[in-house]
């Protein structure tokens, strides 16, 4: 008698038992798809992991007696049937028993990272799948009859000619089994080498780790050669970084007062986390001048770089508008008589001469349009003008890039273009009566000069002649919103060229129309 008689029988003898089981069936198959379960699954993996090692084998024996019963055709001989089951049966069993092995693995290896699977390398869970598969594989044979040992044998010379061959190979293998076991880095961690090199963790296989370098290069290193020498984890998106920056001030200036200082200036930096809280200390007063540490923590270490700008660009701030200069160390010089090169960045008004917009302009008229004018900062990521509003101004591009982005019907944003120094934008809403088709942020940090809109309105009467050469621009900036709206809103329209033109001239005469 095989397992599927006895399961057979097992149902005929107990019919509540069929019922049950067919309950549990029924729910647990379309169940373990649903939302619900996979959130559960984070929660509790190791208790679900179990439920499906019992349930899972006894959906196949279902299956198979219903099958055996009702759907197999009379040309399918029991035997086959029967190595099918036990083949199925058996694979089964081992497929869940390695997903409840790799949990434990995970948790007990990896710890807090497994909350992130996708971080897991794919190497440790290739071997325990391939493993327990090839024991599953191993014990459907020895139920069959076959002899494991003679199998063993027969292939032993082979194996071990092959294990010969690949001597490197294996040494690849087992040194990143070895690394994805120990947990010492995962994916996404960024790692810095003994060579001084660094990198992004973005694969470990079964020979190499890949990692993505700075210049979005790849970096491929051998595991057994990564393994045999020290490295340092700097992790990635998930874990804090934590350095420290020494600052000198001279002596003259009390330490309480210069801790004060340089705290205020940790605090005025978006990128550094205020918990934990920066720490100031004097690590050095036995020379001149003194020497403090700030140690500040950043989100993660790529978020390191744009933080240590910002920081010390607020030091600076800081420290200038206390009258206080930093320190340099004190060495012996020698000085000469030489020529002191100036280098300013251009003002307004060169900046306003240099456009198309204002080619026409004489000398006193730019002067007159620089009075009105400002200097605006953004930081990168910042957002300028958001489309739908209405600004009074004309921004020019001083310094930097500048993103335009539309939002289609459909809720999608798409990248229109981009500003650089010497582009401008707010034309459309400056001239006619709408607002702004279009988003501009910061790409990096921005530098714009903004115009005010009466004093531009006021220059322009005695010029109408540039109410053409506007009109062309701002047609053809409303053209391309309109060309991308069109596939969403075919019946949308937009003004004719000679209408912008009639706003535009309406606008030199008599203001905002």
């Amino acid at each position: 008698m095989n397992g599927l008689d006895v399961v057979e029988n097992l149902y005929k003898s107990k019919p509540w038992l069929a019922i049950v089981l067919s309950i549990v069936v029924f729910v647990w198959v379309p169940g373990s798809h649903l939302r619900v379960w996979r959130r559960l699954r984070r929660l509790f993996p190791l208790g679900l992991a179990l439920i499906d090692l019992v349930v899972a084998p006894l959906t196949v024996a279902f299956v198979f007696t219903l099958l055996r019963n009702f759907l197999v055709p009379d040309f399918l001989p029991a035997p086959w049937f029967t190595g099918i089951f036990y083949l199925v049966f058996c694979l089964t069993i081992s497929w869940y028993v390695a997903k409840g092995s790799y949990t434990v693995v995970a948790r007990r290896y990896i710890g807090e990272r497994s909350s992130h699977p996708q971080s897991i390398p794919g190497l440790l869970r290739s071997v325990i799948y391939g493993a327990c598969l090839l024991l599953g594989v191993g014990f459907f044979l020895w139920v069959q009859g076959y002899s494991l040992t003679g199998i063993w044998i027969s292939t032993g010379l082979l194996t071990a000619l092959i294990a010969f061959a690949l001597q490197q190979t294996l040494g690849d293998f087992f040194s990143g089994l070895a690394l994805g076991l120990e947990g010492s880095f995962r994916i996404g961690d960024w790692l810095q080498l003994e060579n001084g090199s660094e990198g992004q963790v973005v694969d470990l296989n079964w020979r190499a780790t890949w990692l993505r370098c700075w210049d979005n290069t790849t970096q491929v290193i051998p595991n057994a050669k990564l393994a045999g020498q020290g490295f340092k984890n700097l992790h990635g998106e998930h874990h804090h970084y934590r350095p420290w920056y020494y600052v000198q001030i001279p002596a003259e200036v009390d330490p309480r007062f210069a801790k004060e200082l340089l705290l205020e200036a940790a605090f005025n930096c978006k990128t550094v986390l205020k918990n934990p809280a920066p720490i100031i200390r004097l690590t050095n007063a036995s020379t001149l001048p003194y020497t403090y540490m700030l140690w500040v923590s950043f989100a993660n270490y790529p978020a390191m770089f744009r933080g240590r700008e910002e920081l010390y660009r607020e030091i600076h701030y800081v420290l200038k508008r206390a009258g206080v200069t930093p320190a340099a160390e004190i060495h012996e010089w020698r000085s000469r008589k030489a020529k002191i090169p100036s280098a300013e960045a251009p003002t307004i008004q060169l900046a306003l001469r240099s456009l198309e917009l204002f080619y026409s302009l004489d000398d006193d008229e730019i002067a007159q349009i620089t009075m009105a004018s400002e200097q605006v900062h953004y930081d990168v990521g910042a957002t300028i003008l958001l489309e739908g509003d209405c600004r009074d101004a004309l921004d020019i591009v001083a310094s930097g890039i500048v993103d335009s982005k539309i939002e289609l019907p459909n809720g999608q944003v798409v990248k229109i273009g981009e500003f650089a120094a010497g582009e401008y934008f707010g034309l459309i809403s400056m001239f006619t009566d709408q607002p702004a088709g279009f988003t501009y942020s910061a790409q990096t940090d921005v530098t714009l000069i903004r115009v005010d809109l009466d004093c531009i309105q006021e220059v322009l009467k005695n010029h109408h002649d540039l109410a053409d050469r506007y009109a062309v621009i701002i047609k053809q900036r409303l053209d391309e919103a309109e060309l991308l709206r069109l596939p969403f809103s075919p019946t949308a329209t937009t003004a004719t060229l000679q209408q912008v033109k009639r706003l535009v001239k309406n606008f030199i005469m008599t203001g905002r129309p």
